[in-house]
């Protein structure tokens, strides 16, 4: 599938890029992760790369850090932008450190919000690193252990981790509306809504798919799994969870998603689409694909896991 692989190659040049660049520059007990496009290798030229720092640091009491403890924050921005010159959006959930102690403690509390929802839960399913790979993979590590507890029987599933999963997937699909109808800048409808039910929904069935493998391991087994299935890109997750043959039909539309994505006039089209123009012919011609494609995710869903497994009874309840 041409467009998957142009985005892969696309995708893995620029990250060894940037990988050459910040080599030296940041402390090494530091992670510097990347989510979003370039780490699911799916980016083109017209992508921006989401990343943010992950420090074993602790935040003041104000919940902040001194930037003076982190003087090559800005030196690293100016690195990856001479590379990728599309940044993230000023105050999202990127281009911000994290403390990797709030990640592990602070899941459900009164302090996760949706930005820290978003981080841990894309570190998790889609996280790359940029810098300190092997203190990525302890960090997941740490917090799939948060996520399932050694008390855990056998034959369960990692619960916890999927209702987090699923609890952000839908916080997205509710802050889509707020996002693209409210605040004082609006995004784009029109594209966002195209991802939404591409890519973000991609992204979920592999977190959702790859715990429902959990049950009936032993907890070493459930995290070794998770840990072993979290370091692939989300397509090549879909493919070792469910077969490359079976997955087929779903890439079929998935690339037909990423080639009109990587075309600069077709992502000018789709962001000045707005919700009253639901009949734009390239908006109603994707939007159909994707109807499609979630009609093959489901019957991919249903032929791996059959109606007794205990996964259907986990998203329902």
């Amino acid at each position: 599938m041409e467009a998957i692989e142009r985005a892969r190659k696309q995708s893995d040049k620029k990250l060894d890029q940037i990988r050459k660049s910040l080599n030296g520059l940041v402390p090494e007990t530091e992670i510097v992760v990347t989510c979003g496009s370039y780490a699911r290798r799916e980016a083109s030229d017209n992508s921006d790369i989401d990343y943010f720092v992950i420090t074993e640091q602790c935040p003041s009491k104000q919940g902040g850090f001194d930037p003076t403890d982190f003087p090559w924050i800005k030196p690293l921005a100016e690195r990856i932008s001479s590379i990728v010159p599309n940044d993230p959006a000023e105050g999202g959930a990127f281009k911000q450190i994290e403390s990797l102690n709030e990640m592990i403690l602070n899941i459900g509390g009164e302090k996760d919000n949706n930005p820290k929802i978003t981080r841990r839960i894309l570190f998790l399913l889609e996280g790359e690193y940029l810098t300190n790979k092997d203190g990525l993979s302890r960090a997941r590590r740490m917090i799939l252990e948060r996520y399932i507890s050694d008390k855990m029987t056998d034959h369960q599933l990692a619960l916890f981790l999927l209702n987090d999963i699923i609890r952000y997937y839908r916080t997205i699909a509710v802050d889509y509306e707020f996002k693209t109808s409210e605040g004082e800048q609006p995004k784009p409808w029109g594209i966002r809504n195209i991802k939404l039910i591409f890519s973000r929904k991609l992204l979920y069935a592999s977190g959702l798919f790859s715990v429902a493998l959990t049950a009936d391991r032993t907890w070493d087994g459930k995290i070794g799994l998770l840990e072993g299935l979290f370091e692939m890109p989300v397509i090549d997750r879909m493919e070792a969870i469910c077969g490359k043959s079976k997955v087929e039909d779903v890439l079929k539309s998935y690339n037909h998603f990423l080639e009109q994505l990587e075309k600069p006039s077709v992502r000018d089209r789709l962001k000045a689409i707005g919700k009253d123009e639901r009949s734009n012919s390239l908006f109603r011609e994707l939007k159909n694909e994707g109807h499609h494609f979630t009609r093959e995710l489901l019957k991919l869903f249903e032929s791996t896991f059959d109606s007794t497994h205990p996964i259907h009874k986990a998203v329902i309840f």
